[in-house]
């Protein structure tokens, strides 16, 4: 009984990085920024340590996986959301009615949004080797990536609404991804996955966060030209 609090420790963790991410965001400072940033990415290392804990304890469990939910809800929906706002999406304004309106709050709120909806789906219509739709974790590094990456850069508000739109959209879409882990558990063992561990730490220590915008970009990319190709596929005739 003991030991099925474990990854459930774990899931709290990822939950409550996401709610300090909104607190240090709220700062309204660069430094402040950054932390909200970094505490999203440790969210998403935690959200994909408390599954593989629980399998490996055997103590997986129907309120574990709703728990899962809730945490990713708020890390990965309602953090980057907020984090997006106030980085780049606040003061969008236009006059609507006579008043101006701030349209930085509904384009922030299509994170939260999506990813309440792909969690709920998921959770009804989970595969075994992919999903539907790009994983919430996934979304929410794109968006935590930006402050981290590229702190001094000027992102153009519409450019980034864009973007940071069509990231939402892609979590509720059809476009179907693969799951990493599912391959790295089952092609990977001993030496090839120790190596891949030393080759991964040494890109991170030369390249730091671009080693991770570079491994997500790919895949977000990957599901978009396999979603083209099958759509090609099935209206060449």
């Amino acid at each position: 009984m003991k030991l099925r609090w474990i990854p459930n420790i774990l899931t709290m963790g990822n939950l409550t990085c996401g709610f300090m991410s909104v607190v240090f965001a709220s700062f309204n400072s660069s430094e402040g920024y950054v932390v909200g940033a970094v505490l999203i990415l440790v969210a998403a290392l935690l959200d994909g340590l408390d599954g593989q804990v629980a399998r490996w304890l055997r103590v997986s469990s129907p309120v574990g996986k709703e728990l899962d939910s809730l945490a990713d809800s708020v890390a990965f929906g309602v953090a980057p959301g907020y984090l997006a706002y106030v980085t780049y999406l606040s003061g969008t304004n236009a006059l609507m009615f006579g008043r101006s309106i701030d349209l930085g709050v509904p384009i922030a709120a299509i994170f939260p949004v999506c990813a309440a909806y792909r969690l709920a789906r998921f959770n009804v219509q989970s595969s075994s080797d992919s999903f539907t739709g790009l994983p919430s974790p996934v979304a929410g590094i794109l968006v935590a990536l930006a402050p981290i990456c590229l702190p001094h850069v000027h992102i153009p508000t519409p450019l980034f609404a864009s973007m940071f739109s069509l990231v939402g959209f892609l979590m509720v879409s059809t476009v179907r991804y693969s799951k990493p882990q599912s391959f790295i558990l089952k092609n990977l063992h001993g030496f090839r996955l120790a190596g891949l561990v030393v080759l991964v730490g040494l890109l991170l220590l030369l390249f730091k966060f671009w080693v991770i915008f570079l491994f997500i970009g790919l895949y977000v990319l990957s599901g978009l030209l396999t979603f083209v190709i099958q759509f090609i596929e099935d209206h060449r005739y």
